[in-house]
């Protein structure tokens, strides 16, 4: 029996290394200064139990080119161009103060740079059901713009930091998910059972790169949520956002790989589009968009709206406030119930898209699609698309739209409020039924719901 085939079956009961995964080095680590990290998720996590905690890691990374060809199918192989090349970074850690409540998952999360510094957009989406389910979480300052940025911030805390460029970041990134697995005091003596990759947006590229050409001879992870991925995938060797390549996932990954994708993400994406077959699994969520305003509230700890995040941003028009936060908290309970207990989530179907357009109803709203009670019992129009800059430019575009209802089109569409209240319960309950929703995030919605003024 294969290495792989053994894996896939032993995957299901409870995690097994590939051999693979012995050969990557161990980085060392230590713990940092005293002191909050940057970017500090503790106002949200300490709260719920949790602690959060820094530490530095270091060591050795290669850095790669493509071997061959690489086609549009994701089989990627590449080549060592420079080795051993010292990197010394930062894990941010959030971890459960209670030893008994941690259930064996740590997500890892390939922090993002899009602006210049460490974000972690996809654990702010993602964070009721990582606490909940009493995970751990890990965020890896893979990238050079991260480390710098910090360094910036506070030099004393972290002017020993070095990543030379971007090429080391793969590397870096398996190398930080060895130190979970196998260094205990990154989690305060905690020992997961598995270990799972995240990432958004540009990390999301970084993580479409990984899973094509280095996942295969690594190892580390036990699954790979990909969260915004647009159509395109990262470079190698350069320093950049993405690279002119727009490859499916690999066919035959070993693990589960699960792409979370929005309105916004979805440009030249029909190309890329693959069946729900093998390890690949895909959901593509109507009227959410890449940013909204619940990712500023996360983010920041923030009580806002669409108008007021539209005004910071100056975005033309009131940004996206759809609930995509159901979706993604549904996305990483069903990751994580299909790594450990083999248990493939639902499909959905795809959004509708003729000549990279998305198909919409005659009140705007996306036809196709993962459907959430919000779009199938709809008071606005949402997009992940059609929002411009005033002075905000393409950050804009990336947080969408949302338009109410007028009064008279609620009262012809839900006569009294119970006959609302009614349709977004059917809606909500066949969405939890479905696992497109947490049981949490469905009696919140409904909640929600019921006091709302609508009609």
């Amino acid at each position: 029996m294969s290495i792989v085939s053994a894996r896939r079956i032993a995957g299901a009961v409870t995690t097994v290394w590939s051999i693979w995964a012995l050969f990557v080095p161990t980085p060392q680590v230590s713990v940092a200064p005293p002191g909050p990290p940057q970017p500090s998720n503790s106002v949200l996590t300490e709260p719920a139990g949790y602690l959060e905690t820094e530490h530095f890691i270091s060591g050795k990374a290669n850095a790669y080119a493509p071997a061959g060809t690489w086609a549009a199918d994701g089989r990627w192989r590449k080549e060592v161009v420079e080795r051993g090349l010292p990197y010394k970074t930062r894990l941010i850690v959030n971890r459960p103060a209670d030893p008994r409540k941690f259930n064996g998952t740590v997500w890892v999360e390939w922090l993002n740079v899009s602006t210049g510094a460490d974000v972690a957009p996809s654990f702010a989406q993602a964070r009721d059901r990582i606490l909940d389910s009493g995970a751990a979480w890990v965020g890896v300052s893979a990238q050079r713009a991260g480390v710098e940025a910090a360094k910036r911030l506070n030099p004393e805390r972290y002017g020993a930091l070095d990543i030379a460029r971007d090429a080391l970041s793969y590397d870096i990134y398996s190398q930080a998910g060895k130190a979970v697995r196998t260094r205990p005091q990154l989690l305060g003596g905690l020992r997961p059972r598995r270990v799972i990759a995240t990432g958004e947006s540009q990390s999301a590229f970084r993580m479409t790169t990984y899973v094509n050409a280095f996942a295969p001879t690594t190892g580390v992870y036990d699954g790979y949520l990909i969260h915004s991925r647009f159509a395109r995938a990262a470079p190698l060797a350069a320093d950049g956002l993405m690279s002119d390549l727009a490859p499916r996932i690999r066919q035959d990954i070993d693990v589960p790989v699960f792409q979370l994708q929005t309105e916004s993400d979805l440009g030249g994406w029909e190309a890329v589009r693959q069946p729900d077959r093998g390890n690949v699994h895909t959901w593509e969520v109507a009227g959410a968009a890449h940013a909204d305003v619940y990712t500023v509230e996360a983010t920041f700890g923030w009580e806002t709206n669409s108008t007021a995040v539209a005004e910071l941003l100056g975005c033309a028009r009131p940004v996206n406030d759809f609930p995509f936060h159901y979706a993604a908290n549904a996305a990483y309970a069903a990751l994580e119930r299909w790594v450990r207990r083999g248990i493939r989530p639902a499909s959905a179907p795809p959004l509708e898209i003729v000549d990279d357009w998305i198909q919409r109803d005659a009140d705007g709203n996306a036809k196709g699609g993962l459907r959430l009670p919000d779009i199938d019992v709809p008071v606005a129009t949402h997009s992940g698309q059609g929002n411009t800059g005033l002075t905000g430019g393409f950050l804009c575009v990336l947080f969408g739209t949302t338009v109410p209802f007028t009064d008279a089109r609620l009262a012809e569409l839900y006569p009294t409020h119970e006959a609302y209240v009614a349709a977004y319960t059917a809606k909500a309950d066949a969405a939890l039924k479905a696992g497109f929703m947490t049981r949490a995030d469905r009696d919140a919605a409904v909640a929600a719901a019921q006091a709302a003024d609508v009609p």
